[in-house]
């Protein structure tokens, strides 16, 4: 018997706007070559998938119980270099967008961080402090949010590749 597909858990749990959201984000992915598998670090009961190029990982996509009165989905994108995105050029609509989507450790202790706090980054040329480790979650992203989404993994593609993403084009959406 074969793994259950990624959509086939979206078409689940998601309805309408999220559904589609997250099939696109999908569909992107799978466009650009990135490998999709069950994450099961958290548990076998847990929709989680990470998303790797070339063994390497881009982003974890997250769906929640369908027993879950919050149904919703989460792209946490890689942060082996939250650096990446320190000096990128983006208008500030998109600089609001991504500064409303970082992971903020408001209690010191969300687990995501090796320390258990979070720590100061510089990100879209804004110092922020107590970051997580994994800096973004974009949770029920909606269309602005996921054109961002989706211009980090290509921008994190890039750099599996080892091809340097121009700073000054990353974010003309």
């Amino acid at each position: 018997m074969s793994e259950k597909k990624i959509e086939d858990s979206i078409g689940e749990v998601l309805t309408g706007e999220a559904q589609e959201n997250a099939l696109a984000f999908v569909s992107h992915l799978r466009a650009n070559d990135m490998l999709i598998e069950r994450f099961v670090y958290h548990g076998e009961d847990k929709r989680h998938w990470e998303i790797k190029f070339k063994d390497e990982i881009v982003c974890y996509v997250l769906l929640n119980d369908p027993d879950d009165e919050t149904i919703s989905w989460t792209i946490m994108p890689d942060n082996s270099s939250t650096n990446r995105f320190a000096e990128f050029q983006a208008d500030d609509d998109l600089k609001e967008i991504a500064w409303n989507n970082l992971n903020i450790c408001h209690n010191g202790n969300c687990g995501g961080c090796s320390q258990g706090t979070g720590t100061r980054k510089k990100i879209f040329g804004k110092e922020i402090d107590n970051v997580c480790g994994m800096a973004y979650n974009f949770t029920n992203p909606d269309i602005m949010a996921l054109k961002l989404a989706k211009k980090m993994m290509d921008i994190r593609k890039s750099e599996v590749i080892g091809k340097a993403y121009p700073t000054e084009q990353a974010f003309s959406l």
